[in-house]
């Protein structure tokens, strides 16, 4: 019988592997695209800022490793490649597995102090669900992005 930490790795492999075939054959144009400029984010920047999330609320919030997050950098991505963020979320994905198995049921209800002003103390286990959530969220954005971009360069040619 799977463990809570099980499907919580299950559900960051599933969430890995949507983000990957939504992204799969993207051109490097479509990559770094925005459908409103200065007001919506290109897949590139989602990707980074998903990927900082996560090793935020998991890696460092639940594991303990300090990764001198910048989130506001996140969103300033200029010109990472498709590769080169997929590589990062290989790398980001193999450190939650490790992450994730090395935790105990009773580290999950470890209390951390609030990380941001509109949030609590919360538990490592919110943190986790936390960032599970926060994919769902970004994973529509992504569909969104992809589709808009497919629509407004197919009926350019």
């Amino acid at each position: 019988m799977a463990t809570e930490i099980d499907e919580y790795i299950a559900e960051f492999d599933s969430l890995h592997n949507q983000i990957l075939e939504i992204i799969d054959g993207m051109s490097h144009e479509e990559f770094h695209w925005a459908p409103i400029p200065d007001e919506t984010n290109s897949p590139a920047v989602l990707l980074t800022h998903l990927l900082g999330a996560e090793s935020f609320r998991v890696h460092e919030m639940a594991g303990g490793i300090n990764i001198n997050r910048d989130r506001d950098s996140e969103f300033l991505i200029q010109d990472k490649s498709v590769d080169q963020l997929k590589d990062t979320l290989r790398i980001v994905s193999a450190r939650t597995k490790e992450v994730l198995q090395g935790l105990d049921s009773g580290q999950l209800e470890k209390i951390q102090p609030a990380v941001r002003e509109y949030e609590g103390s919360e538990a490592v286990r919110w943190h986790i669900l936390h960032a599970i959530e926060h994919y769902g969220i970004h994973i529509g954005h992504l569909t969104l992005t992809h589709q808009l971009y497919v629509r407004q360069h197919s009926q350019s040619q």
